[in-house]
């Protein structure tokens, strides 16, 4: 990728997770800041809108960063300027998770859309579901691994403690 595409795609990016973490900032001002009284019904649909179509992306990013697949790959730190921004993608993000359920927190964790902005709530649980994916993805693979060495080491022909299922054949 050539250094103009690179600035580019950055600044755009920046813009969208600046953007990103304004929603959840919308979201919570018209839930506890306006005016001493909750007006979950003054938030612009379109920001709502907005940080549910990113939170999609930013999810699927997450994942490919993590390498949660149903192989187990294993995990890369950033090589590039691309790479640095997926990163970055995937922590601003869980803060971004982790604020919404902070802000939500406040209000006691009520769902009534009279006194919390609906994104809030959807935005928690969407985090609480990728932690479990991730908990889930880590257990899950280093399962495999273990399971894939054991398997190694007992089949026939497969140097001892060679833990590569490839040794087999």
């Amino acid at each position: 990728m050539t250094k103009p595409q690179e600035k580019f795609m950055t600044f755009v990016a920046a813009v969208a997770l600046a953007a990103f973490g304004g929603g959840i900032l919308a979201a919570a001002r018209y839930t506890l800041w306006v005016d001493g009284a909750p007006r979950p019904a003054d938030m612009p649909g379109i920001i709502s809108y907005f940080v549910l179509a990113v939170n999609g992306t930013l999810a699927a990013n997450l994942g490919a960063v993590l390498g949660i697949s149903i192989t187990p790959r294993g995990w890369q730190g950033p090589t590039d300027t691309v790479g640095r921004l997926q990163w970055f993608a995937a922590a601003w993000y869980v803060a971004m998770l982790v604020l919404a359920a902070i802000f939500w927190g406040v209000t006691g964790f009520t769902e009534d859309q009279t006194m919390v902005v609906s994104l809030l709530p959807e935005m928690t649980k969407n985090g609480i579901g990728i932690f479990i994916a991730i908990l889930a993805a880590v257990l899950g693979v280093q399962t495999a691994i273990a399971r894939m060495k054991a398997f190694a080491d007992q089949s026939p022909g497969a140097p001892a403690g060679s833990g590569d299922p490839a040794a087999k054949h």
